[in-house]
């Protein structure tokens, strides 16, 4: 590893295709984030109070420093050639702006916000921790698997357990006769046997929610791979059962408040100048079931920073640790990273490298199979590579602009070769503590 006294310091960089890159040195290699408000307690007029949670973790005063690229065993080349994949997207006019963040381990080594949150030059400039993205599908890990993986822990869910055990209006069902033999595993898996959506119009939320619990299945438990909305639906209805408090809350407690991820919440309040606009009106969620839900749902809804999604990145990274808290116990995180007998390669709640080279070879999120992620369809994506301990967060409105699903798949892609080639041959760095 180069000792070179002389080795460029840690940066963080803007761009705009009007003023191209500017760049910003840190002195010592840290940078002092502006952390948001604190996480907020959603109310019906999509109005946001800041919680009583007391003090946070020692993370939220201490700075996230960024790690100069060789000490993390990563070749600065490839980082910045995977930068300037997502800056001549925006150039193009194809995305208004994105925020980029890679990492390994605890090791966050380049953070950027790039472009603006709008098209035109009177709009924000991306800052990766301050502006707002709407997650999307991420919700689906960031919200509740996470809450599912605590709720696992405190031995109050089995993943084998017939979902009649905690939803006891099942018990009903006969027409539906495969839903007794669906398990936890099978919602998590997305093979169930739920459709990928369904029409849960509703005079209010509860009776959306029991809508969604009777909705008809398409397949037999376990037989196949259906991507399901309503299944999360379902699947943060029954953890909501199991928790002690709203999961919103114990996320907060047990998650996002250790972490310092302090802009992460449902509800951001709309308008939001802080939020990226997807089409709607800024922080209101972009996925319409999601919207219909209230703004809070197990398939979408959450927003957070660039910041933020890039410290639950670290700590998956780190085995479900970081900067000395303790989230999740490694072999959870394991547990629930693994690919599934019968799911096409998914893990329980996660996308793998495994299954997504199965069900669409040409797409390659990282360099091993055992890599885990998740997309969102506004654009925005998680993946970690734990045999590198290499993870990379890209978060954009992409719906604003003329991309479809595929371009920005395309774009994702290439980012993920470059960092995936970036890793330093010979390097024993420590990625967990």
């Amino acid at each position: 590893m180069s000792s070179d006294p002389n080795r460029s310091r840690p940066y963080q960089e803007s761009f705009s295709p009007a003023a191209g890159f500017r760049r910003h040195r840190v002195s010592g290699g840290l940078i002092l984030l502006l952390l948001a408000a604190a996480l907020a307690e959603p109310l019906p007029a999509q109005q946001v109070l800041p919680n009583d949670l007391g003090s946070r973790s020692s993370l939220e005063a201490t700075a996230r420093p960024l790690t100069v690229a060789d000490i993390a065993g990563l070749h600065e080349a490839a980082l910045l050639r995977a930068e300037r994949l997502v800056a001549d997207a925006i150039a193009s006019g194809a995305l208004p702006g994105a925020a980029l963040a890679i990492g390994r381990g605890e090791q966050l080594v380049l953070r950027r916000g790039l472009g603006r949150a709008d098209f035109g030059a009177a709009a924000d400039p991306i800052s990766p921790d301050g502006t707002l993205y709407d997650l999307a599908s991420l919700t689906k890990v960031l919200a509740t698997t996470a809450a599912v993986m605590l709720l696992y822990e405190d031995g109050v869910i089995e993943l084998d357990a017939p979902v009649v055990q905690y939803i006891p209006e099942f018990r009903g069902r006969f027409r539906d006769a495969g839903i007794h033999r669906m398990t936890v595993r099978h919602l998590l898996t997305h093979t169930a046997g739920y459709p990928a959506g369904s029409d849960l119009r509703a005079p209010n939320r509860i009776e959306m929610r029991q809508r969604a619990l009777h909705t008809a299945l398409v397949g037999h438990p376990g037989r196949h791979m259906i991507y399901s909305d309503v299944g999360y639906t379902v699947l943060w209805e029954l953890a909501s059962r199991l928790a002690d408090e709203p999961l919103h809350r114990l996320l907060d407690r047990r998650i996002y408040a250790p972490l310092g991820m302090s802009s992460t919440t449902f509800l951001p309040g709309a308008p939001c100048r802080a939020c990226a606009p997807t089409g709607q009106l800024r922080g209101s969620v972009h996925d319409g079931l999601a919207r219909a839900l209230g703004g809070i749902a197990g398939h979408a809804g959450l927003f957070a920073t660039l910041e933020d999604v890039g410290r639950f990145a670290a700590m998956m990274a780190g085995g479900g640790t970081l900067g000395g808290e303790r989230i999740f116990a490694e072999e959870t995180v394991r547990t629930f990273t693994a690919p599934q007998e019968g799911a096409y390669g998914r893990a329980l709640g996660w996308d793998t490298g495994h299954g997504v080279r199965y069900r669409r070879p040409a797409s390659i999120p990282l360099a091993s199979e055992p890599s885990f992620g998740h997309n969102g369809y506004t654009g925005t994506s998680l993946w970690v590579d734990p045999e590198q301990g290499t993870w990379v967060v890209l978060l954009t409105n992409r719906t604003l602009g003329r991309w479809g699903p595929e371009e920005i798949r395309a774009l994702r892609r290439a980012v993920h070769e470059e960092v995936a080639g970036a890793v330093l041959p010979g390097e024993a760095v420590e990625i967990r503590e």
